[in-house]
């Protein structure tokens, strides 16, 4: 049986395009995972965040950003998707900070802070003295 070289050249590049494809998928499910590994089974959507919003561990939370236009220090905006939360104004929310004093606020509906979006987060810290501060904390949706 002979088999033409295009036909060759067509079967390689569908077999080679597959694997390059699904090693995407891979690497795409991964990235995904990695950040969505917090143990919190009982919560809609929470979250581990540094002082320099960097997400530490998530569960349902699309991302993390610093808040505010004025620079001000220790404004942070919690993403949510309504696939988890439909209506964060309605939701339980708990806020604490992690290793340090200080003070922190959770407000669950649009603030200006985070653009007026009603489905952020929009998280405020502070040291123990009450002066802006960037501060680690974790953040849950009951």
């Amino acid at each position: 049986m002979r088999t033409s070289t295009s036909r060759i050249s067509r079967v390689l590049a569908l077999t080679l395009g597959g694997a390059l494809s699904l090693g995407l998928l891979t690497a795409t499910a991964t990235a995904t995972a990695a950040t969505d590994d917090l143990d919190a089974p009982y919560a809609r959507a929470a979250a581990k965040v540094a002082a320099n919003a960097t997400v530490e561990h998530s569960k349902n939370v699309t991302s993390v950003t610093r808040g505010g236009s004025s620079g001000r220090k220790g404004i942070y905006c919690v993403k949510v998707p309504t696939t988890a939360v439909r209506d964060l104004s309605t939701a339980a929310i708990l806020a604490t900070l992690s290793d340090f004093r200080g003070e922190i606020t959770a407000i669950g509906k649009a603030h200006a802070y985070c653009g007026n979006d009603a489905h952020t987060i929009t998280v405020v810290t502070s040291d123990d003295a009450g002066k802006d501060a960037d501060r680690p904390f974790t953040v849950a949706v009951l």
